[in-house]
């Protein structure tokens, strides 16, 4: 009886000390956070221009500690300054709580270092021989009455070296732009309500949103050239010089419809010499249909036949229909396929 009973106290003891632990799990889980990238000053950019980017944090994010890596693209620009911004109420509790007399007691501690290799012995993280701007944060109290972090927390001083060339940047309706990524490496928050002791702060979590910040340059006179597929679903989008020549994307060359199967000849525009905005969508034909009336009969293996032998000349679009095997010239077989499938001998093409 007292061996049942010890075993009882044993478990009600470990039972009470459950609910922090849960607590801290669930609590991490209920969080969210945002870091957000702004680039200003960073309008029709030339080189030698500099602009500012900053790093924020969404509100209510209870946050305490992280580390996080901008990933600026080096051959393009060049960090020149850093600085802390502090807003809302935070800036107003550091004020309140901070102590002069033990100077590292409350004030927040940042570290910017504007240029570190990834994976050097200084920074382990990024990718090898790619250039970041490292960012730390840590504060070392945490009685802020229940005010949170608010605004911007970082400021970086960028030097615009060289426009990328337009065909490898991005474009909305405010411009043409390059990206200046974040990524987060660690994130550390108090949860409210969780049952931790001083110094547990340690709530790393992937409860994380990140919005990269874009910088927008002048790319001079430049046109975009959409191209569509057969379906009409965009399938590139590119930014081409003036005079310049677009890129061709790779589209299936056979496509199946309802009617059978439909073969890929060409564009219907050009697209070497761009000089405004176009839209660039591909010709495909039946298969097998070279007097394209939309079924495959005896005609079509009439013609076929009769291109085969130079008597006809066939155009790019029957020449496609008519080249069945696929060999880059229109032959006898491929026009006693045709018949073939006609007279129900064969069911396809392919």
């Amino acid at each position: 009886m007292k061996r049942i009973i010890a075993v009882i106290i044993a478990l009600i003891m470990a039972a009470s000390a459950v609910p922090a632990a849960i607590a801290r799990e669930v609590g991490a889980e209920d969080i969210s956070v945002t870091y957000t990238g702004s680039v200003v000053d960073a309008t029709a950019l030339n080189p030698g221009d500099q602009f500012y980017f900053y790093v924020s944090v969404s509100e209510g994010s209870s946050m305490w500690s992280g580390h996080w890596l901008i990933d600026y693209p080096e051959e393009y620009v060049t960090p020149t300054s850093s600085s802390t911004t502090w807003s809302g109420g935070l800036e107003y509790a550091v004020q309140q709580t901070y102590n002069s007399g033990n100077p590292t007691s409350d004030k927040p501690k940042f570290v910017c270092e504007l240029s570190y290799e990834g994976m050097t012995g200084s920074n382990p993280y990024g990718e090898e021989g790619n250039l970041y701007t490292v960012v730390g944060m840590y504060l070392r109290t945490f009685d802020y009455g229940g005010l949170q972090m608010g605004g911007n927390f970082v400021r970086i001083r960028y030097r615009l070296n060289s426009i990328p060339d337009a065909a490898d940047l991005m474009h909305d309706a405010n411009g043409y732009y390059f990206e200046i990524p974040i990524t987060v490496r660690e994130s550390r928050y108090w949860v409210p309500g969780a049952e931790i002791g001083v110094g547990e702060y340690n709530h790393d979590h992937e409860n994380i949103t990140v919005i990269n910040g874009k910088v927008y340059v002048n790319v001079g006179n430049t046109h975009t050239v959409t191209f569509y597929d057969i379906n009409g679903s965009v399938v590139s989008t590119q930014t081409v010089e003036d005079g310049g020549a677009a890129t061709a994307p790779t589209l299936d060359r056979v496509v199946m419809q309802e009617n059978g199967p439909y073969i890929f000849y060409g564009w219907d525009v050009e697209f070497d010499n761009v000089t405004e905005d176009i839209e660039v969508h591909p010709l495909y034909t039946l298969f097998g249909d070279v007097t394209f009336d939309g079924r495959v009969d005896s005609e079509d293996a009439l013609i076929t036949l009769r291109g085969s032998l130079g008597i006809v000349e066939l155009s790019a679009r029957q020449q496609a229909a008519a080249d069945i095997d696929f060999s880059g010239d229109v032959r006898s077989d491929d026009a006693l396929r045709i018949l073939r499938l006609a007279l129900g001998i064969i069911d396809s093409l392919l």
